[in-house]
């Protein structure tokens, strides 16, 4: 019964508890850990499900968002594992030996949904290994876009990142491409505006543009490097009434509260983290080879498109809830549950074939 679908392992991620190693979610369904890791399918055959399971699930939406951002991955004794490296982590402000993981997703608004992941690696494996060539955040993020057109190719697309992917690299293919991009701005670039070259944030204060009074948003016309973009200067005011000014960067024309609508989407990514590493495992397995991690991380990202499928379809607020419900049946019931999205697979995997 546990070797019938490729969504055993991902929905035993949603139905265990505690750490999420192969010997603890065995207990689950009394099997032991060495059955459970050979239920464990490659990453290739998991992004293939995640993206047949996405180009059904948005078949009828008509404008979609592909947010694109990175993420650390600690483990203890992860000097041991392939591909493991230093990372600067900027929440605790210091270089941590951990996994960097980029990850992209395809959301509406309201469900939010993987379709590609893949590793960064640290300097100093990439120095090690000088007759390998390692993909760039750049060149990963540009094959992630190109996939994402691929799987919707009549649809209005629109890529949203943080300031990570605001290099003149990207920005200038996405430009060329005619690709709608929406990324964060630092402060510090300059750009030129009305024949002034300045940063960001001086010209905001030097030509009065910094929103006020209700206004919380204003996109003004820039150049950078050559390119044209539309700036957005947005206001911020959090939950203790500290005010903050950030700067977003466009490659299409659209009204100022469009833009800063298109980066919220960007939120979306934030919350896949913070859920596939409290509720999902994300960071817990322990084998050395950089393949099982891989397959198994693409697992917790196939573990949270089921959740999210759930979330709709009971109308759930948050992923956490649609867990919670999950956790109420048993193994059997939720292979049940998610049969027909096996299906859905198995069909339009054949029809490709």
């Amino acid at each position: 019964m546990f070797f019938n679908t490729n969504l055993t392992y991902p929905i035993l991620l949603i139905m265990s508890n505690g750490k999420r190693s192969f010997e603890n979610m065995g207990r689950t369904i009394g099997k032991s850990g060495d059955t459970v890791r050979r239920m464990l399918r490659s990453a290739q055959e998991n992004h293939e499900t995640l993206r047949v399971i996405c180009k059904f699930f948005f078949k009828n939406a008509k404008q979609l968002f592909v947010v694109i951002d990175d993420t650390l991955i600690r483990k203890v004794s992860s000097h041991l594992m392939q591909g493991s490296g230093w990372h600067f982590d900027t929440k605790i402000g210091r270089s941590i030996i951990a996994f960097r993981l980029m990850v992209c997703l395809i959301t509406d608004g309201k469900s939010a949904l993987t379709i590609d992941s893949a590793y960064l690696f640290a300097k100093e494996l990439i120095d090690l290994i000088k007759d390998q060539k390692f993909p760039s955040k750049n060149d990963i993020a540009k094959s992630m876009v190109l996939t994402a057109k691929k799987l919707f190719p009549r649809k209005r697309l629109t890529v949203v990142a943080d300031g990570l992917f605001a290099t003149l690299e990207f920005v200038l293919w996405c430009k060329q491409h005619r690709i709608r991009l929406e990324v964060r701005m630092h402060s510090n670039r300059k750009v030129v505006y009305k024949n002034t070259e300045l940063s960001v944030k001086e010209l905001a204060l030097r030509f009065n543009i910094v929103p006020n009074g209700r206004k919380m948003v204003r996109t003004v016309h820039v150049v950078w490097h050559g390119i044209c973009l539309w700036l957005t200067v947005v206001r911020r005011i959090n939950k203790h009434g500290i005010e903050t000014i950030v700067f977003q960067a466009a490659t299409y024309k659209d009204k100022p509260i469009k833009h800063k609508l298109a980066y919220d989407k960007r939120w979306n990514i934030e919350k896949l983290f913070r859920t596939g590493k409290q509720a999902l495992g994300l960071s817990d397995c322990y084998s050395l080879k950089l393949t099982v991690q891989h397959s198994h991380v693409t697992s917790v990202l196939l573990a949270s498109t089921l959740v999210q499928i759930e979330k709709k379809e009971k109308r759930f607020d948050k992923p956490e809830a649609a867990i919670r419900h999950l956790k109420t049946k048993n193994v059997s019931t939720v292979l049940n549950r998610f049969s027909p999205v096996n299906q859905i697979f198995r069909n339009l995997r054949g029809a490709h074939a």
